[in-house]
């Protein structure tokens, strides 16, 4: 991928065209041919040669440290002296992804902040946005989730905002980038609903825009590994199917194909459905180990080994278990999950169409799988009476744990440090220097009191983790009922008799014409409805399409009783923002029932819909008969008539802020002239961009 607002010189272009139209993987990073770079380097000065510099150093990032760091101090060295400070942005970044992709995430935090002021300095936003998802993206390795999340929402208003010229600064593919980034720590967080939400958003507005085929199947079995932890099976089968659809265009499709397969098995295995998974596993294996895709093929002849241990077919489960072995053997001397080194380019798994795997995240992962393999090598061989092999799995188990406990305790020492770090970042732009120097010290003396404390830090955040998972079950229960409830008091028996009643009318009066437009919007408002009903979250379009269905219905049935328009703000994007539905209706509907019906003249309402910061505000504003007058003369009508619609919407409000960090907020004012007399009602209510 070439970023935006890098400039490349011709020659390396047509250099590079041929490596970059066959690459699958890694689509949100930048890397080139290092050959063809080393080839035309000898020859160039000035910016020429500072571009191919940084573009080695960005390609080498992932792969080769020391060659990295190398061309990245020689790009930097180069642009000080030509006093070009994108030039030095470029260096500053490709040292950060040095360290991200080592595993030194303070190291990297630094170098990035560093770029992002020299490309906020230099005005240039998009490349603001991308070092902010560099930050951001780090911060979950560190497993930072709340910084995590702070900053991704940070880099995408900047691609919201728009340039000097009104053009929008990320396009669709950016800005649904953005929301497939935190699928991921949605999911890790028990969030899996909210996670559901956005990539379902994501294939939505990939099918609408023809995004690349890889990233929309990929996204498919992404939704499906989402039902799944929500516990909906179906789904998750449906979504893996779907994605079996997409033509065999490239290995990564194929890969991909297969790694669904496996996942399958898994599922079917917990439902008991034991034939299918080993027939799912077989075929996955065979193909993976075919190829040399060794993590794949390693874990689908382990997860075979345990269905026959567990259906007591020693002798398939001895094959599979030493077939595993042989497999995690040859990833332990490789350090990697392939046995080629083409087959790093391929999408796989899933997360490489972003990310590559990092030698530490390998090594940590290969090891973790080491001590559950060789524990089941050591019972199984245990059971069988052959005590030698017994121990020998043993020993090789207890082997594995010491050296999972130091990378584990290693990469945890980092994670703290990161988050401190991080912390400490915060304070210090509030902060004077003299301040900065003595938290430094204090950092340096409380660091091994951090460390030891990393295990209690870890038990909270686990037991914080279950609690909230407990929470949101109960909350996701108490949202279908307030649904359900708002959906009734919506569709109300009186309101369905009156629409029903008018269309009879224009009928009767031989209105034809009238009947089948009020019969039209009157069905289309039905369906939308019952759609939006069971949807936790919908696209503002459609949201704004169902209100102003429900005006226009309202204006046939009750004509000439008011006029209404609706502003939306032009920097909305409506198409990727999500707002809970059905929140301003019973309001609106409330300016017509209890406002207008008894005000003498016409009335009017005026509805907008604008951004205030990280956001969505919506204003009702009507010039009604005001709500003190509106209750008397129901009280005089029906004196136990409560508004039902406008108590549910505020449980509801109050039941989704439970989920929420920013709080939906609601107000309802009562606007009244210099005598104090009723002029009509004001309802304004915000909602937080997620």
């Amino acid at each position: 991928m070439i970023i935006k607002g890098l400039k490349i010189p011709v020659l390396i272009l047509f250099v590079l065209l041929h490596h970059i139209s066959f690459s699958q993987a890694f689509n949100d990073i930048e890397w080139y041919d290092v050959d063809s770079l080393l080839k035309v380097l000898p020859d160039q000065t000035g910016k020429d040669k500072m571009h191919t510099l940084n573009a080695l150093a960005a390609s080498l990032s992932f792969e080769d440290k020391e060659q990295c760091r190398y061309y990245a101090n020689q790009a930097l060295s180069l642009a000080e002296k030509l006093n070009n400070q994108e030039g030095v942005a470029a260096a500053q970044r490709n040292l950060g992804r040095m360290e991200f992709y080592d595993g030194n995430y303070p190291g990297a935090l630094n170098y990035y902040q560093k770029s992002h002021a020299i490309y906020e300095s230099q005005r240039n936003a998009y490349l603001v946005a991308q070092l902010l998802e560099d930050i951001g993206t780090t911060h979950f390795f560190a497993r930072n989730f709340e910084k995590t999340f702070e900053i991704i929402h940070e880099a995408l208003a900047v691609y919201r905002s728009k340039d000097s010229n009104g053009k929008t600064i990320g396009d669709v593919r950016d800005t649904m980038s953005i929301y497939s980034r935190v699928g991921l720590p949605y999911r890790m967080t028990g969030q899996s609903d909210i996670a559901r939400t956005i990539y379902l958003n994501y294939i939505y507005i990939g099918i609408k825009n023809n995004f690349e085929i890889t990233d929309m199947m990929l996204h498919n079995g992404l939704l499906a590994m989402c039902y799944y932890e929500l516990g909906n099976n179906d789904s998750a089968f449906y979504y893996f199917k779907q994605a079996e659809n997409y033509p065999d265009a490239n290995m990564s499709i194929r890969a991909l194909k297969h790694e669904h397969i496996r996942r399958m098995a898994g599922i079917y295995v917990e439902i008991g459905n034991t034939d299918t998974a080993i027939s799912l596993l077989k075929d996955s294996y065979q193909w993976f180990s075919e190829r040399g895709f060794l993590k794949q093929s390693q874990l689908g002849s382990y997860q075979l080994g345990d269905i026959y241990s567990n259906t007591n077919k020693t002798k398939q489960a001895e094959f599979y278990y030493l077939r595993s072995e042989d497999l995690l053997k040859e990833m332990i001397k490789k350090g990697s999950y392939y046995r080629f080194d083409s087959l790093k380019y391929i999408v796989s798994w899933g997360s490489e169409l972003y990310l590559p795997f990092t030698k530490k995240q390998m090594k940590e992962a290969i090891y973790g799988q080491a001590v559950n393999l060789y524990y089941h090598l050591y019972k199984m061989f245990l059971k069988k009476g052959q005590l030698r092999e017994a121990m020998i799995y043993l020993t090789a188990c207890s082997d594995a744990k010491d050296t999972l406990r130091v990378l584990t305790i290693n990469r945890e020492s980092i994670e703290i440090q990161t988050r401190y770090e991080s912390a400490r970042k915060d304070v210090e732009i509030e902060s004077l220097s003299q301040q900065n120097e003595l938290k430094e010290l204090k950092l340096a003396q409380n660091r091994w009191i951090l460390i030891g404390l990393g295990g209690l830090v870890i038990l909270i955040i686990l037991l914080a983790m279950i609690l909230t998972r407990q929470n949101k079950i109960r909350n996701r229960q108490q949202t279908l009922m307030f649904q359900q409830r708002l959906l009734r008091t919506q569709m109300n028996p009186h309101f369905l008799f009156n629409s029903l009643a008018s269309i009879q009318n224009f009928i009767i009066k031989e209105k034809p014409a009238l009947a089948s437009d009020y019969l039209s919007r009157f069905s289309k408002l039905v369906r939308q409805i019952l759609k939006n009903s069971v949807e936790e979250y919908v696209p503002l379009e459609d949201e704004i399409n169902s209100i102003e269905n429900y005006l226009e219905l309202q204006k046939v049935r009750h004509r000439d009783m008011f006029e209404y328009t609706i502003d939306v703000d032009d920097s909305i994007d409506l198409e990727t923002t999500l707002v809970p539905p059905m929140l301003a209706q019973p309001f609106i509907e409330n300016s017509i029932e209890h406002g207008f019906k008894l005000k003498e003249d016409k009335g009017y309402m005026k509805i907008c819909i604008e951004m205030k910061g990280k956001m969505i505000r919506f204003e009702i504003e009507d010039d009604g008969i005001g709500r003190d007058k509106a209750k008397q003369i129901r009280q005089s009508q029906n004196k136990d008539h409560s508004s039902m619609s406008t108590d549910i919407t505020q449980k509801r409000i109050s039941v989704l802020n439970k989920k929420l960090k920013r709080k939906i907020t609601l107000d309802i004012i009562d606007l009244k002239d210099e005598y104090g007399k009723a002029i009509g009602t004001k309802v304004v209510f915000e909602i937080p961009l997620f």
